[in-house]
Parts: C-alpha cells; sequence; structure tokens
C-alpha cells in the first residue's frame, strides 16, 4: 500500500539514515588513508633527506643508522637500496655496491638515476669499456658536474687517446667547480701528449697548486717542468718543498740533483742523487745522473761503471748506450764501443717503429690492432705495466682476444700470479707451437 503525505515522509527519511552513514564512514575511512599514506610519504621522505645530508657531511655511522631503521620498516624500498650502495661506495665495500645496486634495480630504481654510481663502480673494477656509457650518461644528464663521475670519464678517453674527448670533460669539471685542484692536474697528461710547450704545463700545474698547495703530484711535475725551461732557481725551491713533504721518495731526489747538475753545484747533486739511489738502486735514470757527474769529473772508469748498471737495469735506453759508447771510445775499448753502437742503431729503429704506432693511435685511438701492437712493443722492450693496460684495453672490447689473453698469461705467471695467469691461458685459443706469446 503506497503511503502519501507526512508519513510518507517520515519512512522515506527513516530509510535513508544507513546509507547516509555508510557514506560518512567510507568517506572519513578514505580521509583517514589518505592522511596515512601522506604521513608514510613524508616518513620516506624524511628520511631520504637526512640520509643524503648525512652522506654529503661524510656522517657515514648516522646515514646507515637511518636506512637500517628505514629498510626495517620498508625492506622494499628501492631509494633505500640505491642510498645503501652509495655508502657502500663511500666505505670502499664494492661487493655490497653492486649488490645494493642490483636490488635497487630489480625493485623499479631508475637506470639513469644509478648510472652514474654504476659507472663507477665498473671503472673502479677494470671494466672501462662497460663503465663509459653510465658515466657518460651520469655526466651529460647533470646540471652540475659530480667531479668523481667527471674524473674516472676524464682517464678512460685519456687511457684511449681520445684527448679533445678528455679535455671537454676536464674544461666543465674546472667551470663547475672552480676550487678543486684535480681537472688541472689531469690536464698536464693532455698537455704533454699534445707536446705542448713547457710554459702551458707549468701554468696548469701552478693552477692546480693554487687550488691545493698540498698536491705533490703537481709539486714535482712543476719542478720538473721548471727544470726542463732551465729555470733552476724556480725548479730548487719546488724539489725543497716537495722533498720537505716527501723525505722518502726517490723520484724527488733524483730530480733535485738533475737541477744542481744544470746549475754546476756537484757536491750537492751527488748527495741528492746518492740518496735517490739508496732507496732505488737500479733506477736507470739517476745512475745516468750519476755517471754524468763523474764525466765532468773527468773519471772515466767510474762513469763507466754507473753507466754499465744503467744498462743492465734498461737495455733499451737509447741514450744510457750511447753514452756507454762513448766513454767506451774514450777508454780504447774499440770492440765494445762498436758493439754498443750496433744495439744504438737497433734501438732507433726500433723506437721509430713505436713512434708510428703511437702517431697512428693519436689519430685513432680506439683501433684495436694498433693497441694490440703498442702492446707487444712495450712488453718486449721492458714497459710491462703500460703494455698490460694496452692489453686491458683491447680485451674490454675483445675478451677472447687470443694474443692479448696469451701476453698478459706470460706476464701474471712471470710474476707468480698463476690464478690471473690460468684464467687469460683459459680465455685464449690455443698455443702455437714454440709457446709464443705472439699472434
Amino acid at each position: 500500500m503506497r503511503m502519501w503525505g507526512p508519513r510518507a515522509k517520515m519512512a522515506s527519511s527513516t530509510l535513508k539514515l544507513p546509507a547516509r552513514r555508510k557514506l560518512v564512514i567510507v568517506a572519513l575511512a578514505v580521509l583517514v588513508l589518505a592522511g596515512a599514506a601522506t604521513v608514510a610519504v613524508r616518513f620516506l621522505d624524511r628520511n631520504a633527506k637526512t640520509v643524503r645530508r648525512a652522506l654529503a657531511d661524510g656522517r657515514l655511522d648516522e646515514a646507515s643508522a637511518v636506512l637500517d631503521r628505514w629498510l626495517h620498516s620498508n625492506p622494499r624500498s628501492a631509494e633505500a637500496h640505491f642510498l645503501k650502495a652509495r655508502i657502500a661506495w663511500e666505505r670502499d665495500d664494492l661487493a655490497t655496491v653492486h649488490d645494493e645496486l642490483e636490488r635497487a634495480r630489480a625493485l623499479g630504481y631508475p637506470d639513469r638515476d644509478m648510472a652514474g654510481l654504476l659507472g663507477l663502480l665498473l671503472a673502479r673494477t677494470n671494466q672501462s669499456s662497460q663503465a663509459e656509457p653510465y658515466l657518460r650518461t651520469a655526466f651529460e644528464g647533470s646540471r652540475t658536474t659530480d667531479p668523481r663521475v667527471a674524473d674516472a670519464l676524464a682517464r678512460i678517453y685519456l687511457g684511449t687517446f681520445r684527448l679533445k674527448e678528455a679535455e671537454a670533460v676536464l674544461d666543465r669539471w674546472s667551470r663547475d667547480v672552480p676550487p678543486d685542484a684535480r681537472p688541472y692536474l689531469l690536464r698536464t697528461e693532455i698537455d704533454r701528449r699534445m707536446s705542448y710547450s713547457p710554459g702551458t704545463l707549468i701554468d696548469d700545474y701552478r693552477e692546480a697548486l693554487r687550488r691545493d698547495p698540498g698536491l705533490d703530484r703537481a709539486r714535482l711535475g712543476l719542478a720538473e717542468m721548471l727544470r726542463g725551461a732551465h729555470r733552476n732557481a724556480e725548479a730548487a725551491e719546488e724539489y725543497s718543498t716537495y722533498l720537505a713533504r716527501k723525505p722518502d721518495d726517490p723520484l724527488g731526489y733524483l730530480g733535485a740533483g738533475q737541477n744542481a747538475i744544470e746549475m754546476g753545484e756537484f757536491d750537492r747533486a751527488v748527495r741528492w742523487l746518492d740518496r735517490s739511489l739508496e732507496l732505488a738502486p737500479r733506477n736507470p735514470v739517476t745512475l745516468a745522473a750519476r755517471a754524468s757527474v763523474e764525466l765532468r769529473r773527468n773519471r772515466f772508469e767510474t762513469a763507466l761503471g754507473f753507466l754499465d748498471r744503467a744498462v743492465e737495469a734498461d737495455p733499451f735506453d737509447q741514450t744510457n748506450r750511447y753514452q756507454r759508447m762513448l766513454v767506451l771510445m774514450k777508454l780504447g775499448r774499440r770492440d765494445q764501443a762498436e758493439s754498443e753502437r750496433r744495439a744504438v742503431e737497433r734501438i732507433r729503429a726500433e723506437q721509430r717503429e713505436f713512434q708510428g704506432i703511437r702517431d697512428a693511435l693519436l689519430a685513432s685511438p680506439v683501433d684495436n690492432d694498433l693497441r694490440s701492437r703498442a702492446a707487444r712493443w712495450l712488453m718486449a722492450h721492458g714497459h710491462e705495466d703500460e703494455a698490460v693496460d694496452w692489453a686491458r684495453l683491447v680485451l674490454a672490447d675483445h675478451s677472447s682476444d687470443p694474443a692479448m689473453n696469451r701476453l698478459l698469461a706470460d706476464y701474471y705467471r712471470r710474476h707468480g700470479q698463476t690464478g690471473l695467469a690460468n684464467f687469460h691461458e683459459s680465455q685464449a685459443a690455443p698455443r702455437p707451437a714454440g709457446g709464443s706469446s705472439s699472434p
């Protein structure tokens, strides 16, 4: 029966009350949930800001404590795992860096935001080819320069003879971070390879030292350039400053001794050079400098003794071989002098060959055939550390290259690193007859 009038209105109002209560309850629930979500977001934002601020200030223990609480409450936070990787990097815990970056990526942390740290990790573990695209992404995609990223990227470019690219990185780094001395120090490596004038190198070393007077590499480099420019009094001051900070560095005493020779202060030169030889008895450059003092005093037999030791230490130094030839002739030992002359001619021809490789690398810095030739030449002529660097560059692109794997296998076996020797041996093709490491 349908009702009309006031009673019908009362009945209708009564029926609507439960529905209204439901709507109010739902609305309240939504507000509570929204408030809780807002509180959670603010909590996470506060945690992230606290950790990042503590990281920036070097307060790693404080950053770790906040991060531990954060991960306890939200173990699937991608940002928290990324920040844990950053803390691990500051503590030089590379295994944890790798693991936490993998977790952050699996939980959806953007690759572009991890690019810098991932590139640094790969560069640190000698995976330059894999590191480069990440470092380049981080460097080019950031409004401000991260000095660590710039440093790693510039070193990769320098290591592969891409000097213009390295120079562009260093230019931006020095503009964005004016107080940083490192780009000026790295720029001297470009200056040397491009055969810039000593004045250019002196200016870059001085700029580095103006920003960081305790940068010892820059101090020694400046002293060497001043000596090379025959500004010996200035060089003597820089060597003195350097040796006051590094009293056990044979290279500092060597440079000071060479500078004293040029200034005609032979007694002082002998003291510096003898101290250098106490610290590094087989340094061929120091032995040759010591011989030069004896030659100026007409002590030819004594000079020959130092030159004999220099040639034994480095048989491929044509300057020392030539000087030894002259002394042998002065002493009337013509047969020995003739043998030394032939050795000098052979070494000059070999060095012309390497100069050709070097010039070709400047034009084609990523040519792996040229890199392989450089590695083999350097290894054959006693420059093992440089040879290993070139071989690794080749293997970064072609990990199974047989010649470079055999070269490194032989190198590591000679130095008693059996595990690395066996690894590279396993990566190489079957060794040709005779066991040579040449292709």
